[in-house]
């Protein structure tokens, strides 16, 4: 009774996230980020479809329904790699040359499994299916270590964990119960969803602008292109003697510098950041966080 109640929950828990995961579109349309977001949207509808279908109509064999977690668990996977590609103007062709390729190599162990197609047996993942698996999760996952979407991501990775785990003989046996698994994965999902929506609707007042412009690029990109952006800013820091830096928590002045110099520095910083934020943002995304018109055309 309680494994058909905590299906019932994750089912019906999983629609709102769709709602959400669907018009993020809108919402990231002013940033590269529109790919990943379309990824997410394909993955969680395959992920409802599956639940229906697998779990509640129990029109699939075994093993059929093994290979359809499996993709939703491979589909789900892509979002996070779609954000270290999110970067005009190779943004569009990232989905060609990478993701589609990551997608077929992650699948290639289910096109292999001619048993589970013929015969309905399980699927059985074989260790170096999982170390794939575990790379991907690191790479897309870690990427957002340290921003406002830890815990989502965390979450999320454990949704995924938990599709593949009874998919493996490899698994302890504690987690072979591949309905509870399902149904704990979907749990998961939406509330990866859900923090991640609760925490995007937060944004605490910052009192240097600037400040709020690069932490919000933080919190949407992660670590991996924003380390590129910090270290072309303070290269040019460096070279013209700023009054401060950037690090990963905003900028940091020099001590006892004048309000002038901080004044030349803050222009000047935003003109770089405008030049190289143009391949992540449109320029209305920065001047809604910054709540000033574009300074003009910077000179690097």
């Amino acid at each position: 009774m309680w494994e058909l109640l905590l299906r019932l929950v994750a089912t019906f828990s999983l629609i709102p996230a769709l709602v959400v995961v669907v018009r993020s579109g809108r919402w990231l349309w002013e940033t590269t980020l529109v790919t990943a977001s379309r990824w997410a949207a394909v993955g969680l509808c395959l992920w409802l479809v599956t639940l229906v279908v697998a779990q509640w109509a129990n029109a699939l064999t075994e093993g059929v329904s093994d290979l359809l977690w499996y993709f939703t668990a491979v589909v789900c996977a892509c979002p996070s790699i779609a954000v270290l590609g999110a970067r005009r103007p190779g943004a569009k062709s990232w989905a060609f040359f990478v993701l589609l390729p990551l997608l077929l190599v992650l699948m290639w162990p289910a096109v292999a499994a001619s048993r589970v197609w013929s015969n309905g047996v399980p699927l059985d993942l074989e260790e170096p299916a999982l170390v794939a698996f575990a790379v991907v999760l690191v790479m897309g996952c870690g990427n957002y270590f340290g921003t406002r979407f830890t815990l989502p991501v965390l979450l999320y990775a454990g949704a995924i964990v938990s599709l593949l785990a009874p998919l493996s003989a490899a698994s302890p046996a504690s987690l072979q119960n591949a309905d509870v698994m399902r149904s704990v994965a979907t749990l998961l999902m939406s509330a990866s969803i859900g923090v991640a929506y609760a925490r995007s609707t937060y944004d605490p007042e910052h009192s240097e602008p600037l400040n709020r412009l690069w932490l919000n690029y933080i919190d949407h990109f992660g670590m991996a292109w924003p380390k590129r952006v910090m270290d072309r800013v303070n290269e040019s820091a460096r070279h013209e003697k700023w009054a401060g830096h950037l690090d990963w928590h905003g900028i940091v002045w020099q001590p006892n510098s004048s309000e002038e110099d901080r004044a030349r520095t803050r222009q000047r910083m935003e003109e770089i950041l405008r030049w190289l934020l143009k391949r992540f943002v449109e320029p209305e995304w920065i001047n809604r966080r910054l709540g000033t018109p574009p300074t003009g055309t910077p000179q690097p």
